[in-house]
């Protein structure tokens, strides 16, 4: 298994606040992203080395419509460096609030040895 979680945290983290998202709560500042795994499996393998298929979640919180496509092609620029190409894009609004989200995809392909 191939653990890019501080990749990815460092990555964000150098743009706006990051915070895992099993650890966001509703006192965090926004804008802001939140991350989390969505799968880390084996593709292929060997005697000694394999490729895993990693996926995360990204979101980017906001009030405010023009900043979350701003800091979602944010995203895509530091994560892009790292092997991850971004898969699914999409918005989301709380109707008791004002807080909406913009929710990214991005897969990598990793190398594995063993």
């Amino acid at each position: 298994m191939i653990n890019y979680h501080k990749e990815i945290y460092s990555a964000l983290n150098s743009v706006l606040p990051t915070h895992h998202e099993l650890a966001l709560t509703s006192k965090e500042k926004t804008p802001c992203y939140s991350y989390q795994e969505r799968d880390n499996a084996d593709t292929d393998t060997g005697n000694t080395l394999g490729y895993s298929r990693i996926s995360f979640t990204v979101k980017v919180w906001s009030s405010d419509i023009a900043q979350l496509q701003h800091y979602a092609l944010e995203a895509d620029r530091v994560l892009r460096p790292l092997g991850f190409k971004r898969v699914s894009s999409n918005e989301l609004a709380d109707r008791n609030s004002t807080m909406i989200q913009k929710i990214l995809t991005y897969e990598a392909l990793g190398l594995e040895n063993y």
